[in-house]
């Protein structure tokens, strides 16, 4: 850190960081120079010298915005000269601007027009020139529109979009008085933009705005804005709702703050209409004769009461489950854990980590204590070398991406191992491409090439890994097969390619693994991160600032939902459910007899579609999942909710699951309640009520309270969300320092074990969380998988996300302008094997194997390889999980969607 230095601003003296730029120390320090062009997340540019001053020393007037600090600076920030040279610069800007201003959105120009009295009609000695220019008006995007007669070409737009956003989609076109900026080539709607709108938040002058409402949307009739997190990925970003007339007419990113710094996405900023959909699910409804129809509260509770009590007494409590849902917030989730285990009686819990990460957990916590990511996201943008595996960073978490890209633009290294083509190779010094499957043999293989060349950390293995240097020689001794010739023979990635990105990873200062569900969801997922904690822990990539091992969590709330308790192995705080000590301070803490509490693990999310299959689980409550979409196998799923007894979903709108239901009951979406969710780097963030709830819908936590207490339980009286969240506290020691007043400006990492703790930005800088304090090896051998290829399934089916839809879509697909970007089903598949088949992009194809079959259109890519498909999972009308196999992975219990043999016909 730069050392502190003294300045004077107009004859106030203040300190600052040498090298800090000027025009922010000013404004920091309260001192409003005028600016347009400046933002201080980018680089200065000095094109609308607003922010002119003298600097004593310096000719002339100086930008503020492109002056470093430096000691015993003299700075003259306002005097009549430099008012005089500011208003005749507006003038200028004001002559090629339409000032023509509709309150929709926030003006910077207009302000500083108004703070110096100016008006065009008293200037006539600069005419109207942008109506001379005729500059374009772009509506070609679904989600901006673009007016050149308001651009005043600060940069901004094209400053945010490539040093923010790291996308460089935007420049200008033509030159001088006639430039203005484009997309691409020409139209938004025909250019790369993916609709994050960086640049309409940052834009001073209207010359970018939201399409989405600007026929409703007033600012000045705007009631309230309220500050929540993002319903979407793990990244936890922070956003601003403006609220119109009852409803959400608006999203900002909120700036200067963790973990976004006001950057989002298009799903964050733009995806957000569907909580005031009509869809919404609004009363109670039972199926009587088959149909649903409405009910009264007292109603449903009634029949579910009696159903599920009537399940227990006579079959037991183990013939009943649940599934929480990363979707809803902490304290949705700790009372719905708390009814399982107090009300049904058992550990029968799990939720859609199953389905994601559960590979990575389980490898993580065996290998290092702890399955949550290492550091921090913005670590992303520190780190001299990442290694992406099995993550399609751009696509699934593209705010997180954004800090990946800023790292590369400085210089770090990016290596890319996946074996499809996603946007991220673009900026990967190396691209493995390995075959489906394969991770375990390649990382093998680079571990024996660090061996080789004597790329290992000795200190570190001995100091910080179990067993030290005498269990680093059995993994050595299990990687001396994976030559160079083997590997390759194996992966089909060249040697030099994999010997390259070994090299590059493990001479790094500071590398950072970010794994994905292309590495955990297989049948030998946890081998697989076995593998890459091996080559990260040989090394000595962790346990240090900017290195270590982070997997982006798919769901808003997947790493909270988890943390609470939402585990058929865990109790809340990771504490495994045989730990009797632990069992009886959560008695006390819930007021029932400690013999009543729960032992035995539960079924895991396959698991219970089984039990259901087979009969031994009569009864389910589905709080926020959608296993008809989400669960693989889906035929075989669909029989297993039709041989239950009584099902139960509560959710915000009618699912995939919700025909096999018996009772629907309508729940509060994540604007409508209060609570906390926790991202992927183990930040507890606050989510706020922003508009009120539609009909009957209530809080998912009330409505589990009002089902156990018609069941004859008391498992709590709570008021507000917050009282829920002290009781969380109470029973998860990780979490036992952080409370909603310590996290209402700024969220808070864990552990953090009390209410003077920091928290943990990086896990692991002393021990690790293992028993001993040390990592872990687990060496393990590739194994083929168990359903390969054949000649008469001759393709390998891959699926995955898409940025501008969300897992089952349940959400984002009843938000129009992630519609207009992307609303079909389809499956990519390389030129070579459309031509060997006879096919053609965009025919429409039957996609089947042994589980079932759907169609689709077909979409030539060579960013797929030979012989490989890949398949978005979001749309119902080709659910591609009818495909996907249920056998699992043996430790984590996860299903292999990564990898199913079909077949591919033209229809």
């Amino acid at each position: 850190m730069n050392k502190l230095v003294n300045l004077t601003i107009d004859g106030k003296k203040f300190q600052a960081r040498e090298g800090e730029n000027l025009l922010q120390v000013a404004l920091d320090n309260g001192i409003q120079i005028p600016y347009l062009c400046y933002h201080r997340k980018l680089s200065p540019t000095g094109a609308c010298r607003m922010c002119m001053t003298k600097v004593k020393g310096q000719s002339g007037l100086v930008m503020s915005c492109t002056v470093a600090v430096e000691n015993g600076m003299e700075v003259t920030a306002f005097d009549e000269e430099i008012e005089s040279a500011r208003r005749r610069t507006l003038e200028y800007l004001l002559a090629e601007h339409n000032d023509h201003h509709d309150n929709t959105y926030h003006d910077e120009f207009l302000y500083w027009v108004q703070h110096y009295n100016l008006d065009r009609r008293d200037k006539r000695s600069y005419p109207n020139i942008y109506r001379q220019m005729r500059y374009p008006v772009d509506d070609s995007s679904p989600i901006l529109s673009y007016d050149g007669t308001k651009c005043i070409k600060c940069f901004r737009c094209i400053k945010a979009c490539d040093e923010v956003q790291g996308k460089n989609v935007l420049s200008f076109s033509q030159r001088g008085l006639a430039s203005y900026i484009v997309a691409g080539i020409d139209k938004w709607g025909d250019s790369e933009c993916d609709g994050c709108g960086e640049c309409v938040q940052l834009c001073p002058t209207g010359a970018l705005v939201d399409k989405l409402h600007r026929d409703e949307i007033n600012l000045d009739k705007v009631e309230k804005q309220v500050r929540t997190t993002c319903p979407y990925c793990g990244v936890g970003c922070q956003i601003l709702l403006y609220m119109q007339d009852g409803k959400i007419v608006r999203s900002d990113g909120v700036e200067g703050v963790a973990p976004n710094d006001g950057r989002l996405c298009v799903k964050g900023r733009y995806g957000y209409d569907y909580v005031q959909s009509p869809d919404r699910l609004k009363t109670p409804l039972i199926k009587k004769n088959g149909s649903f129809v409405e009910a009264t509260w007292e109603e449903a509770l009634e029949l579910i009461a009696t159903k599920f009590n009537e399940i227990k007494e006579k079959h037991g409590s183990e013939a009943l489950g649940g599934y929480g849902s990363a979707k809803c917030t902490n304290e949705d989730n700790y009372i719905f854990q708390k009814f399982i285990r107090v009300v049904f009686g058992n550990n029968n819990l799990d939720y859609c980590t199953r389905l994601c990460h559960a590979s990575t957990v389980t490898a993580m916590l065996k290998s290092l204590g702890s399955g949550a990511g290492s550091n921090s996201i913005e670590d992303f943008a520190k780190a001299d070398c990442l290694f992406i595996t099995g993550n399609n960073m751009i696509e699934t978490h593209p705010v997180t991406a954004t800090f990946v890209k800023n790292g590369q633009y400085k210089g770090n290294r990016i290596i890319v191992c996946d074996p499809r083509w996603t946007k991220m190779v673009q900026y990967a010094d190396i691209w493995l491409q390995p075959r489906l499957g394969t991770d375990v043999a390649l990382l093998n293989g680079m571990v024996r090439v660090i061996i080789q060349e004597d790329m290992i950390d000795p200190t570190f293995i001995e100091e910080k890994v179990e067993g030290g240097m005498e269990s680093f020689e059995k993994l050595k001794e299990l990687v001396e097969p994976y030559t160079p010739e083997e590997t390759e023979r194996i992966t089909g990635v060249p040697r030099d390619k994999f010997t390259e990105a070994a090299r590059i990873y493990a001479r790094a200062s500071r590398a950072m693994i970010a794994t994905g569900m292309g590495l955990s969801q297989q049948q030998v997922g946890t081998n697989m991160v076995f593998s890459l904690i091996n080559m990260m822990l040989v090394t000595g990539q962790i346990a240090k600032e900017g290195a270590g091992i982070d997997p982006p969590r798919g769901q808003n709330n997947v790493q909270g939902v988890t943390d609470i308790g939402v585990s058929p192995i865990n109790y809340p705080g990771y504490i495994p459910v045989g730990d009797e000590e632990n069992r009886r301070k959560l008695a006390q803490l819930w007021n029932v007899p400690f013999e009543s509490m729960p032992s035995e693990p539960g079924y895991t999310t396959v698991e219970l579609m089984n039990a259901a299959y087979d009969g031994q689980i009569k009864g389910m409550f589905i709080m926020g999942e959608n296993p008809m979409m989400t669960d693989p196998n889906l035929n075989h799923t669909e029989e297993s909710l039709k041989n239950l007894d009584f099902l139960v979903v509560q959710d915000i709108f009618h699912t995939e699951t919700t025909p096999f239901a018996d009772v629907i009951l309508p729940a509060a979406s994540y604007a409508e309640k209060d609570g906390t969710f926790v991202n992927s780097d183990r930040r507890v963030l606050r989510v706020r009520k922003a508009v009120e709830k539609p009909g009957q819908a209530e809080e998912d936590w009330k409505i589990i309270l009002r089902i156990a207490e018609k069941m004859g339980y008391d498992i709590g009286t709570y008021r507000k969300a917050k009282e829920i969240f002290e009781e969380i506290r109470e029973a998860t020691p990780i979490l036992a320092g952080v409370t909603y007043g310590r996290i209402g400006q700024e969220g808070l990492q864990w552990p953090c074990p009390t209410t003077d703790h920091p928290g943990t930005p990086t896990l692991f800088l002393e021990k690790f969380s293992t028993s001993h304090g040390l990592g872990i090896l687990n060496p393990v051998d590739y194994k083929p998988q168990s359903e390969p290829a054949s000649e008469e399934y001759p393709f390998v089916l891959n699926t995955g996300r898409i940025v501008y839809q969300y897992h089952t879509s349940t959400m984002s697909r009843r938000s129009k302008a992630l519609n207009d970007f992307a609303n079909d089903d389809y499956v990519l598949m390389n030129p070579d094997d459309l031509k060997k088949n006879g096919l053609r992009d965009g025919d429409r194809v039957k996609i089947s194997n042994k589980r079932g079959e759907l169609e689709t259109e077909i979409r030539e890519s060579d960013g797929v390889s030979k012989g490989e498909l890949f398949m978005p999972f979001h749309y119902s009308e080709a659910q591609v999980n009818k495909l996907t196999r249920s056998d699992l992975d043996p430790f984590s219990k996860i299903p292999p969607y990564k990898y199913s043999a079909c077949k591919v016909e033209k229809i």
